[in-house]
């Protein structure tokens, strides 16, 4: 009979590479958030305003913007990475203060650029999955779009009022916010597979458009993102060739030392 006690160096090795793989640490990401009220009927920007951190913490919180009829609190933007993979997740809190009626004029376009990203590493394929979830208790909006991607390199916001697009990998996800909490869909959504460079920004935007409530109203949006190194079927197959031939390998010496009965 095979004791349990020879598996514990493959238990414990397989202990350690969980470990491993699972660890994230604060990304040295810097930040810039820039929230942007354009009138929906005639394209014209109302106003923007922008912010940005350059100390590479990882975190990015407590910004408070106003703009034309809204406010938004972005009340963390956290940025994560470790091996193979890197993630950010905001919470963003939105009021809106306009007139009513002409709320459904009002768009309001929220943007987050997170640079310096160096995990996945070149050469590897990489993939972005994304989800978000809108809530509120009171304000109403007939759409919202989150868009996510990645770029190449640390680019930067282009004109405000609009959206930036070449994304690498890029999702998106749309749906409505109510009078309860929802997800946009789809949820989670993954964009097409691409080559990863070094380094490279995340960027998500956020569109809520066609506000049907009455004024003072305010809600929520939760989103997350993360790039992601593809799997390499050759490698993780061969990984896993040689991790059974090493424990055959070593039931077959323990046969040998048994002694014959």
């Amino acid at each position: 009979m095979i004791r349990f006690r020879n598996f514990l160096p493959f238990i414990g090795a397989g202990l350690v590479a969980t470990a491993i793989i699972g660890a994230s640490t604060p990304a040295h990401a810097d930040f810039t958030v820039r929230v942007t009220d354009v009138n929906s009927s005639t394209g014209t920007t109302s106003t923007t305003q922008t912010q940005a951190t350059a100390n590479g913490a990882g975190v990015f919180n407590g910004t408070f913007l106003n703009v034309g009829n809204f406010s938004v609190t972005l009340v963390t933007d956290i940025a994560t990475t470790g091996p193979g993979f890197a993630k950010a997740s905001e919470t963003l809190n939105i009021s809106y203060n306009g007139p009513t009626p002409g709320g459904s004029t009002d768009k309001l376009i929220i943007e987050i650029l997170d640079t310096n990203f160096t995990n996945p590493t070149v050469p590897n394929l990489a993939v972005v999955t994304s989800n978000a979830s809108p809530s509120t208790t009171d304000l109403a909006a007939t759409n919202v779009t989150m868009t996510s991607g990645v770029l190449a390199n640390n680019a930067t916001l282009g004109a405000a009022g609009t959206t930036l697009g070449g994304l690498l990998g890029g999702t998106t996800g749309t749906g409505t916010m109510g009078t309860a909490s929802s997800v946009l869909s789809p949820n989670p959504v993954s964009g097409a597979q691409f080559a990863i460079f070094n380094p490279f920004a995340f960027y998500q935007s956020f569109t809520i458009a066609g506000i049907t409530n009455t004024s003072a109203a305010t809600g929520s949006i939760s989103a997350g993102s993360i790039v992601s190194a593809v799997p390499e079927p050759g490698g993780v197959a061969l990984a896993l060739t040689g991790l059974s031939a090493m424990a055959g390998a070593g039931w077959v010496r323990r046969r040998k030392a048994s002694p014959a009965v």
